[in-house]
């Protein structure tokens, strides 16, 4: 049996911008679609995981 954790580092989920549906990776159509309306790009969202920093914009040269 897999346990799947539902929160804490390392937790990913994709979301839906049609109908906002969120979801795990395991749901997502083969190729990255969305179950419910069939839209062709999930954004993905993580939790938890903060080891990648971006620069504020005014910080960038």
């Amino acid at each position: 049996m897999r346990i799947i954790p539902l929160h804490g580092a390392g937790v990913v989920w994709f979301k839906c911008p049609a109908c906002r549906l969120k979801c795990r990776p395991t749901a997502v159509g083969p190729e990255g679609s969305c179950p419910r309306c069939g839209h062709s790009r999930m954004l993905k969202l993580s939790f938890g995981d903060r080891s990648t920093s971006s620069a504020p914009d005014g910080a960038r040269s």
